[in-house]
């Protein structure tokens, strides 16, 4: 994460006067270059992708995080399969509530080249849990490869690099601690 870092996040929460204006005026100018990153990466993205990375999932909850090379596949349906065939794509999915509780993300990245799930994380924030989605950023690997990074409240942080990515958004009736948009 270059964007929103760590020692952002920790800095919006010190008692040192000087240590939280940093963090706001870093994070600030961060902000503008991630904008215009992300208005560069915007002709390599589905406009519907583009506003997902654009206005993230902050304070959602992950439900589920699945990598494998059979994801794709329904077992039940289709018990006789090839392995060198069928178990040849590695994906990742990522199963997401909003913060509101008002929606289920079902986000799925394809063609993977690195995944990286660092938890518990050898520099955490705060809880012992997950904890909700901070902050994420897309950013360019290469001509084909994308890097999505996600960090976490309890300072667990998300790595993939794809070259596809997909999700579905699904209502869902929920209340999180009673809150209302």
């Amino acid at each position: 994460m270059e964007i929103v870092t760590k020692e952002h996040w920790r800095g919006w929460n010190s008692d040192d006067d000087e240590v939280q204006e940093w963090a706001r005026k870093s994070s600030d100018e961060n902000f503008k270059i991630y904008a215009e990153r992300l208005e560069k990466l915007r002709p390599r993205l589905k406009e519907r992708n583009y506003q997902f990375f654009k206005n993230g999932l902050h304070d959602g909850r992950i439900i589920a995080f699945s990598i494998g090379e059979g994801l794709h596949l329904d077992l039940e349906e289709n018990p006789l399969l090839d392995i060198n065939k069928d178990f040849s794509k590695t994906h990742v999915q990522i199963k997401v509530i909003d913060a509101y509780f008002e929606a289920i993300y079902d986000l799925k990245y394809e063609q993977i080249s690195k995944v990286i799930f660092d938890f518990p994380s050898e520099s955490p924030l705060w809880g012992t849990s997950i904890g909700d989605w901070g902050y994420d950023e897309i950013s360019e690997v290469d001509e084909k490869t994308l890097r999505h990074e996600v960090l976490f409240s309890s300072g667990t942080t998300i790595l993939i690099e794809f070259g596809k990515f997909s999700f579905k958004k699904k209502k869902h009736k929920g209340k999180r601690y009673g809150l209302k948009k």
